[in-house]
């Protein structure tokens, strides 16, 4: 069953690959019927799991391992989502570009379910491929220096990834899913842990790796865009929740300060770059640095609230910010080309539906109370809190950076009289199909907000809460069993969340 989620888009990719127009529409159906498999998963997540041997070669066990913890489910379907809307959205660019689509799709749901660290590699592998060709074939004119910069970061970044998963392989450890086990390499643990770490923050991105997001964000097709923006960034958090503070909790410790300097340093970063911005897409990638900064730090102050918020937010940054590059996209759409915030204003007046819709993404993307955008926010800042005044402090210090930004974009476009927009089109029937889902789920969480946090909260407890083994060296060089753990990093985070679920 488990399998079934990640290649229905694959076969719809294939499907409108080869056959070409007529079989476009295979592709955004397959998604949308994986969508509908993992919703009627929903209350059975933590309890499947998929486990055959694969390579057992040199004494290796790796497998083909997948399960579905609720962290995992809340991803997958928010990746499958993005994947039908953008392909529904990217309609009229054709059956190559929809078959890459659901490729990228199927690779993220692929690593969301990966429960062996060599197949969650090569489905992290696979993300790259599509997203490079969806930029070489369909972007701007900039498209090719842009897709090499992306190579280079994310290619570099897969190394330092692929050395820490090959130190965890060769002492025996098995990625959470199968069962959890910490493994104790001494100083060799923070180096271990830093190499994943390095690895994630190139793909979420944060600062000073994130030198590939705005070239990308502002070259790639709209609809792909808003997937990219959407879904990639959130396989390095989630191999943060899921992989290095659960195996390595000794190295997350060590690595803490070093985490939330990153984190605090992408926050500020981000928004006083989104404040000196003047072209769309470079600002919502900026401003995407920022956000994913404050879900970095709410992560690594391991306070279940916290957590809970980081998971709710990842969900709601990847709806609202899938929703803005679409509007962008519309509104390039209608003005034949790239715009900049200084060249034209009165969308209100032009087209109000249009700037209805940038305007409640807006006040989600800023944390405005009913909007999806808050719930994630005050628990995140309630969490820090916790953990440091002075971080909390910073924390909202971002989040009014972050309103200053987004008011000054929504204040240059929407307001004032119309300039530069000519004969403006308000939304079409398509554009409706595909930015009505993402408003009103936005809407839904705002204003009823208990079930996706509490969903978060047993997300987080599925995937960090099982029994800790901590693999020692011995002399002969293998790794083996010793004890369990009781204390630690990995046992006061599952006590913290377990106390925020009761």
């Amino acid at each position: 069953m488990l399998t079934i989620v990640w290649v229905m888009p694959a076969v719809g990719a294939l499907l409108a690959a080869c056959g070409g127009v007529r079989w476009r529409v295979a592709a955004p159906i397959s998604a949308a019927a994986a969508l509908g498999v993992s919703l009627a998963l929903w209350t059975h997540a933590g309890q499947i799991f998929t486990s055959i041997r694969w390579i057992t070669a040199s004494g290796l066990d790796i497998r083909y391992a997948l399960g579905l913890s609720g962290l995992s489910l809340l991803l997958i379907c928010l990746t499958l989502l993005l994947t039908v809307i953008a392909g529904i959205a990217g309609w009229s660019l054709g059956p190559s570009f929809l078959a890459w689509i659901n490729v990228l799709g199927a690779s993220a749901t692929g690593l969301f379910l990966a429960r062996d660290f060599v197949l969650f590699y090569l489905f992290w592998e696979a993300m790259l491929v599509p997203t490079y060709f969806l930029l070489v074939g369909w972007g701007g004119t900039g498209r090719r220096a842009a897709a090499w910069k992306f190579l280079v970061y994310n290619v570099g970044g897969s190394l330092f990834l692929l050395a820490g998963i090959a130190a965890l392989v060769a002492f025996g450890v098995v990625m959470p899913g199968q069962r959890v086990s910490t493994v104790a390499l001494g100083s060799g643990a923070t180096l271990v842990g830093l190499a994943l770490f390095v690895g994630f923050a190139v793909k979420t991105p944060l600062w000073p790796v994130h030198g590939w997001v705005a070239d990308t964000y502002a070259e790639l097709p709209a609809p792909a865009a808003a997937l990219v923006a959407g879904v990639q960034s959130k396989a390095g958090l989630y191999g943060m929740l899921a992989i290095l503070l659960p195996v390595l909790p000794q190295a997350a410790t060590a690595l803490a300060p070093l985490m939330i300097a990153v984190g605090v340093v992408s926050i500020f970063y981000g928004a006083f770059a989104a404040l000196a911005s003047h072209d769309p897409r470079r600002l919502l990638a900026r401003s995407s640095v920022s956000h994913l900064g404050l879900i970095m730090v709410a992560i690594v102050t391991l306070r279940s609230v916290a957590l809970t918020g980081a998971v709710v937010q990842m969900i709601t940054h990847g709806l609202v910010t899938a929703g803005l590059f679409l509007v962008v996209g519309i509104l390039e759409q209608r003005l034949a080309g790239a715009i900049r915030l200084q060249g034209f204003r009165g969308l209100a007046t032009q087209a109000p539906a249009l700037a209805g819709a940038l305007m409640l993404l807006g006040m989600a993307s800023l944390g405005l109370p009913g909007l999806g955008g808050f719930p994630g926010e005050l628990l995140m800042v309630v969490g820090i809190y916790r953990r440091s005044v002075l971080l909390a402090v910073l924390a909202v210090m971002g989040l009014v950076l972050s309103a200053a930004y987004m008011l000054r974009l929504i204040q240059l476009v929407l307001h004032g009289p119309s300039e530069g927009l000519g004969s403006v089109r308000d939304l079409g029937r398509m554009d409706r199909v595909v930015l009505v889902p993402l408003a009103g789920l936005l809407l839904l969480i705002g204003l009823w907000p208990k079930p996706l946090p509490a969903e978060a909260a047993i997300s987080v407890q599925q995937a960090l809460s099982t029994r800790h083994v901590v693999a020692q060296v011995d002399q002969s060089g293998y790794a083996r069993p010793r004890r369990r753990v009781g204390r630690g990093l990995g046992s006061e985070l599952q006590l913290d969340v377990q106390e925020a679920t009761k």
